[in-house]
């Protein structure tokens, strides 16, 4: 039995990075143990194989630096001459060059070895192979040192039963640390939550993947994807709804009530059951649509019950806003029928400031404009399993002007 592909394939899974949100962004930790100053510089493959400077100040021997980098990316590490001879300590004093490519791994670890003679570039992938040659070589000498040779089946069960204590051993180590970097996440981002309401320099997250979706008049429309996990997609769509489409919303739900603060909400909310027919039902039916289309789920399984405006006025003193919140249930559990899969929030009239949506546990920051709108899953169709929290949302809160917002829950 070929015992070591199967440990690799198992301590590889054991191991991700909690934070990553761009597929192809990665983190690298650098060690300078050259026993000189280095730069690091990335290599523009697309301009001439330019040098661009990674680190202004350079890293020190015994010092360590971090970089953000993308799959595929390529770096060049050189020695920084002295500062009295302006040469460095490389043959006929030339500076001691070496490079490293940023892989598909997660746990990058670049070290710059004595001289830059070596880079010893390690990863998740590295490590688990380490781990699971460590495993399989003290297994098989506890099995050799118990050998019995009148019963092989014995050996193989305490050569078995050793790979199984260690494997469950790592999986439990794996399973406190996933605890511990999501309760991390979490903290972090609800504390984040509020400078990023507030930072009037904030922009919009980058898109991630456009996608196609037809509308119910057949249309190709395009939906700007911001984030995509089996549990939560946040997709971003221009020109979803119409004023009039929004008016008709706002004259059938009539008067608003302040809700002050119930479910976090500080603003002005009245709903109004889905009608069978009329514009507000095919607006229904196009937010049923997207997210069917999203998900990859018949649209003839959702269900449209009730339909929301919530209006969000102008208070300096105590801005109205919706905290942070999860619209449907993101403990990861599993789903049951007839609960609530996805929402749609439809802008009709945005803040001229603050009022932008943010995921604080995704990292997404959206700032609407009239007429767009979001969609945000909370459940994995093909899994049957809720999200985790990383559809918790909140609605900043309105420093300057007012803002009104369509809101829809969507059953399946």
């Amino acid at each position: 039995m070929a015992f070591l592909p199967l440990l690799l394939s198992i301590f590889s899974l054991l191991r991700f990075n909690a934070f990553a949100l761009n597929p192809d962004s990665r983190d690298l930790r650098i060690i300078n143990e050259a026993g000189f100053k280095c730069n690091i510089y990335w290599i523009n493959r697309w301009k001439n194989d330019e040098l661009v400077l990674n680190s202004e100040e350079g890293v020190f021997h015994g010092a360590e630096t971090n970089i953000n980098s993308y799959l595929g990316h390529e770096f060049e590490v050189q020695e920084v001459p002295s500062k009295k001879t302006g040469h460095c300590k490389g043959p006929d004093n030339t500076c001691r060059k070496g490079q490293f490519k940023v892989n598909p791994n997660d746990e990058q670890l670049v070290v710059l070895e004595e001289g830059l003679e070596r880079i010893v570039h390690t990863d998740n992938v590295t490590k688990a192979r380490d781990q699971a040659k460590r495993v399989l070589q003290e297994c098989k000498a506890g099995a050799i040192e118990q050998f019995d040779d009148q019963d092989p089946d014995a050996n193989m069960i305490a050569l078995l039963s050793c790979l199984d204590t260690s494997i469950e051993e790592a999986v439990e180590e794996k399973k406190n640390e996933i605890e511990f970097q999501e309760n991390l996440r979490m903290n972090m981002g609800s504390k984040l939550a509020g400078y990023s309401c507030v930072d009037p320099n904030v922009t919009m997250s980058e898109i991630s993947e456009n996608k196609t979706w037809t509308d119910p008049s057949h249309k190709r429309q395009k939906a700007m994807m911001l984030f995509d996990k089996p549990t939560i997609k946040i997709v971003y769509v221009k020109d979803f709804a119409t004023q009039a489409e929004c008016k008709h919303v706002e004259e059938a739900v009539g008067t608003l009530v302040d809700v002050n603060g119930q479910d976090g909400l500080y603003a002005k909310k009245g709903s109004i059951p889905v009608p069978s027919n009329g514009d507000i039902a095919a607006l229904a039916k196009r937010m049923r649509v997207l997210a069917s289309q999203i998900l990859n789920v018949r649209d003839d399984v959702m269900k449209s019950e009730e339909v929301s405006m919530i209006h969000y006025e102008e208070n300096k003193q105590d801005p109205r806003r919706y905290d942070a919140h999860c619209d449907g249930i993101c403990d990861g559990s599993d789903r049951q029928n007839g609960g609530y899969i996805a929402s749609v929030l439809v802008y009709c009239e945005t803040a001229n400031s603050g009022g932008h949506t943010h995921f604080s546990n995704s990292g997404i920051h959206v700032i609407p404009e009239v007429g767009s709108a979001i969609m945000y899953s909370y459940l994995d169709p093909l899994s049957s399993k809720h999200d985790t929290g990383f559809s918790k949302i909140t609605e900043c809160g309105v420093l300057e002007g007012e803002q009104k917002v369509i809101s829809h829950k969507i059953k399946a």
